[in-house]
């Protein structure tokens, strides 16, 4: 029932936006195979620092508080045909463009599977448990949805792995736009709990966890939700996002 309703849902969305290349206009896809060649790939950099970093891990150096990220994976940079498919998601709700966005990162990943070497063990070990940043509830009411909610069900899909709701946000924060760095991580202060109450009575708190989020900017958002996971009692965090601000 849920997978018919999926079809008619998309099947709609298609009727009203149909699928056209957001940089040339080519129909059936919203990334045309040229187009592609023109996605800026997001480097790979620790968490902590912003400084290049081999598979994205956090280095042996930054950070001994414990509570922070332990590795990020951006595939694009936030710009251009990916910044204004974002946008589409986020602010005009076309949801599905999440979907080709998803399939097309992970293709990205099995294509240079080097480069993703840290990451994709992490994702497909047994004990990973993928989770994403939630927004206010009254917001995502608003809303209609959770663009990082979508990101980690069609990851889900791909992997297998059931993406759980491990983390709620309380309190409705101020828009992150027009801070600066500190201004951010002042802001999601103390924002976000772990959402033990949510799960079914058998639920374990993971060894590890995937954070999913459309766009990374600052990090502020993932590395308080980062704190409030190890503070819950999982061991590692690694940080996915589909795109990273250059």
């Amino acid at each position: 029932m849920i997978k018919m309703l999926e079809k008619i849902k998309n099947g709609f969305l298609d009727a009203v936006f149909p699928r056209m290349c957001a940089g040339c206009g080519e129909e059936g896809a919203y990334i045309c195979k040229n187009c592609e060649l023109f996605l800026g790939e997001a480097p790979l950099i620790c968490p902590v620092c912003n400084v290049s970093s081999f598979g994205g891990a956090r280095h042996v150096y930054c950070e001994n508080s414990g509570y922070g990220l332990d590795g990020l994976t951006s595939i694009w940079e936030y710009e251009g045909i990916v910044k204004h498919l974002l946008g589409q998601v986020k602010y005009v709700g076309i949801t599905h463009v999440v979907e080709e966005l998803v399939r097309r990162a992970f293709a990205t990943m099995a294509q240079d599977r080097q480069r993703f070497a840290s990451f994709l063990p992490f994702l497909f070990e047994e004990s990973t448990t993928i989770t994403y940043v939630p927004i206010f509830l009254r917001k995502e009411k608003r809303r209609g949805f959770n663009q990082a909610q979508f990101v980690a069900k069609e990851i889900e899909k791909v992997t297998g792995k059931q993406a759980v709701m491990f983390l709620r946000k309380t309190r409705n924060t101020e828009s992150q736009t027009n801070l600066d760095k500190e201004q951010r991580l002042q802001n999601m202060k103390d924002a976000f709990v772990v959402n033990v109450k949510g799960q079914m009575s058998n639920f374990k708190i993971p060894e590890r966890v995937v954070l999913v989020d459309d766009i990374w900017t600052t990090g502020a958002t993932m590395k308080e939700c980062c704190k409030e996971l190890k503070k819950g009692g999982v061991e590692k965090v690694w940080g996915f996002t589909l795109a990273r601000t250059p």
